[in-house]
């Protein structure tokens, strides 16, 4: 991590030009990033057709302005400024004042430019895990019922679990208990699968719409759009341009194309027919496995951590559906599981600290504690400022009718045509009531 991050206020001298780079890192990482959150839409809303993508685009760009304006309004200090409380939550920020405040005497000219831009990355992680929830639940909740949603849940849930990992000298997890958590696994990934399947079970399970038939276009659209923006995710996490920036790279790359192999041949061997979305989330599995692991793993631990996490999320996934959630609830397995495969790798296989090399139980440990407590302390807030807002301002759409037949069944009973084989190429379920 960069060193001069803590001297960013002085603005007494220009930035250097090893500044001005990392300054850069950050900034293109951000943007990077910022391009995973229509990828979420396109990539989880289509794969209940086009009616799904519009939905779960609007829940991601209207969730995404909530939780960025709050940033600015103070939220960005709850997440990196001092300590409010301490190891928990840090002091509002209004306006980034704290951040503006450090220019030097003749403006931008001769200020650290580094902390703005950092800002910009973590406001743009905070975009992507609102996007997650979002493209989950966006099925079921009102649009009112989920702007008020995002903004509770942003104060109780996602700021100060982005605390917790990125203030990193105060964060109880990073500085508390030496988590290792490169890419915000915590905060972005696991806390926004938890917090969703929350959302689904306040909103109860037999008010879901049947599984329809992907977008193909969609699907892979979106899932093209994770598949590059996650590398902004990845190598920003470490802040500079350093040795590990490669290494962090490669170990993306590895894990994703592992992740994509390991989901197709359990399609191949389990339904015979692999497919592009099943590919796709088995890239998606890999990439939110590696998040955490990136510059702590070597390139052939990052090969066996995407196909471990692809096989424990096409398993899980299989088990969801047979509980007839349908996508939303796949989103939440894919988030949650993979996250934490990659938590728990880190305390096995890390090169130092792991227990495979140092025989020490003490990170594995760590990791496992800061995992579960994030995944159940989002769950059980979401639930209940679901359930809050159920009996308030409403939660839930209009009930879809529910049914009990297979997908292809559904158009059969109401005398339409039974879509063709080719037309279902997209689903990586096989006509399971999951993605």
């Amino acid at each position: 991590m960069v060193t001069w991050l803590a001297d960013a206020s002085a603005g007494a001298a220009a930035p250097t030009a090893g500044q001005l780079t990392d300054t850069l890192l950050m900034l293109v990482s951000a943007s990077m990033v910022m391009l995973i959150v229509p990828g979420v839409a396109l990539f989880y809303g289509g794969m209940s057709g086009r009616a799904g993508a519009a939905q779960a685009f609007r829940a991601a760009l209207s969730g995404t302005a909530v939780v960025v304006v709050l940033a600015v309004a103070g939220g960005y200090g709850l997440i990196a400024g001092p300590a409010l409380i301490p190891h928990v939550l840090g002091m509002p920020d209004w306006g980034l004042a704290s951040l503006l405040g450090g220019l030097g005497p003749h403006g931008l000219a001769d200020a650290d430019p580094y902390p703005l831009a950092r800002a910009g990355y973590l406001v743009a992680l905070c975009a992507v895990a609102v996007a997650i929830l979002g493209a989950a639940v966006a099925s079921r909740v009102t649009l009112r019922a989920w702007v008020v949603f995002v903004g509770v849940w942003s104060l109780l849930v996602l700021f100060p679990a982005c605390y917790a990992v990125f203030a990193l000298s105060d964060g109880w997890a990073v500085a508390g208990m030496n988590v290792v958590d490169f890419g915000g696994a915590l905060p972005v990934s696991l806390a926004a699968g938890s917090g969703a399947a929350g959302v689904i079970l306040a909103c109860g399970r037999r008010g879901h719409p049947p599984t329809g038939i992907h977008s193909l276009p969609l699907v892979a659209t979106g899932g093209s759009l994770i598949w590059f923006g996650w590398f902004g995710l990845t190598v920003g996490s470490e802040g500079a341009v350093d040795a590990f920036s490669s290494l962090i790279w490669i170990n993306t790359l590895i894990a994703s194309a592992g992740g994509a192999l390991t989901w197709i041949i359990v399609d191949r061997v389990m339904l015979r027919r692999p497919t592009i979305t099943s590919a796709l989330c088995g890239a998606v599995s890999g990439l939110v496995a590696i998040a955490p692991a990136s510059g702590v793993v070597t390139t052939g631990w990052s090969l066996l951590l995407g196909a471990l996490a692809a096989l424990a999320c096409a398993t899980m996934v299989d088990l969801a559906a047979r509980a007839r959630f349908g996508v939303p609830m796949a989103i939440c397995v894919i988030h949650i599981v993979a996250s934490l495969v990659g938590l728990f790798y880190i305390g096995l296989f890390s090169s130092g600290g792991g227990l495979i090399e140092s025989g020490n139980f003490d990170l594995f440990v760590s990791q496992a504690v800061a995992g579960i407590t994030v995944a159940a302390g989002s769950f059980f807030l979401s639930l209940l400022v679901a359930v809050a807002l159920r009996y308030t301002i409403g939660l839930t759409r209009v009930r879809y009718p529910s049914d009990d037949a297979e997908p292809d069944e559904i158009p059969a009973r109401r005398g339409e045509p039974v879509p063709a084989e080719s037309d279902r190429a997209g689903d990586p379920a096989g006509g399971r009531a999951g993605p």
